[in-house]
């Protein structure tokens, strides 16, 4: 499996290089690497980690008036990989990879991409890919393969992602699963000052999941909230989770402050908590920008946790 995922690259980048136009195939990709300091139960240790680095290659092509078709393979690079210097293989994963058809109806994609409650959260995530990432203590943040999904087009700012999530996904328990949301603004926030979700998840990855957002912008100062309650399918317990954040763009640099509880053990650290974090984004240029950030958990059943760290990201 190890040859296979090295062997995929190789000849999706030699096609990307030369044998398709430059129009129709683009290969991009993020390095997002840092030096990181981080105390978890008075044990302290000083690391070299990657946050999400990446590499894909997407495309389209126009099949007739109003019709495209298009695809991407995207895998997580992982550069501070210390297994074997990285010459195991383990430091390639899979991220979205699909292919689709779009045109005035919208579009359909086939594949692996995040489920339409994923997509909701817009950027609310001050802490994205970093130690503080809201995925720690929500639950519902997937990307799933046996994926059909289908986004309408979008009208007055308005749209609806839905996702099925075929039986046969492992994390799936042998029932399909049903991912949708509404979305209205722009999740960037360059085209609408606002911008507003409402999702849900029906038996996906195990969970039931209502989630809305909402995000604004008012001059340089971007402020959010995310509510979320979710339930284990076998379960009763429903857990109630919110995150507040916010950012203010001074000249080159954007301050970033970011909140989030969960009352219930339902994210990836598999506990009950907060996180307060706080940090500083400076733009070196178009493609590169560096960032300083610093998060503290405070945790019901494992220990409290720090983390700290100093970071450089080049996209393109």
């Amino acid at each position: 499996m190890k040859t296979y995922k090295l062997t995929i690259l190789g000849p999706l980048l030699l096609i990307a290089s030369g044998v398709v136009s430059a129009e129709e195939v683009k290969v991009y990709g993020r390095v997002h690497a840092g030096l990181q300091y981080s105390d978890v139960a008075d044990d302290s240790e000083t690391s070299i980690e990657s946050y999400s680095s990446r590499l894909g290659v997407k495309g389209q092509t126009q099949v007739s008036d109003g019709l495209q078709a298009f695809f991407k393979y995207e895998f997580e690079v992982n550069p501070a990989d210390n297994d074997k210097d990285g010459k195991s293989g383990e430091n390639i994963t899979a991220r979205s990879q699909y292919v689709g058809v779009k045109g005035s109806f919208g579009q359909v994609l086939i594949g692996r991409d995040d489920t339409a409650v994923k997509k909701s959260q817009g950027s609310i995530d001050m802490m994205n890919d970093f130690e503080a990432d809201i995925k720690v203590l929500f639950a519902g943040e997937n990307r799933l393969g046996d994926t059909i999904q289908y986004t309408t087009p979008e009208l007055n700012h308005m749209k609806f992602v839905v996702s099925y999530i075929a039986e046969d996904n492992s994390k799936q328990n042998g029932e399909a699963g049903l991912s949708i949301a509404g979305m209205y603004g722009d999740s960037k926030l360059k085209n609408t000052p606002i911008y507003i979700s409402v999702a849900h998840d029906n038996e996906v990855a195990g969970q039931d999941i209502n989630r809305v957002t909402v995000q604004g912008r008012l001059g340089n100062a971007t402020v959010g909230g995310m509510y979320q309650q979710s339930e284990k399918i076998d379960s009763d317990e429903k857990i109630d989770s919110y995150i507040v954040s916010a950012s203010y763009k001074i000249d080159s640099y954007k301050l970033l402050a970011q909140y989030q509880d969960s009352d219930g053990a339902s994210g990836k650290l598999a506990d009950a908590g907060n996180a307060t974090s706080v940090g500083v984004e400076k733009s070196l240029s178009k493609q590169a920008r560096m960032y300083f950030w610093y998060s503290q958990f405070n945790l019901d059943n494992t220990p409290d946790q720090e983390h700290m760290a100093l970071t450089l990201r080049y996209d393109f």
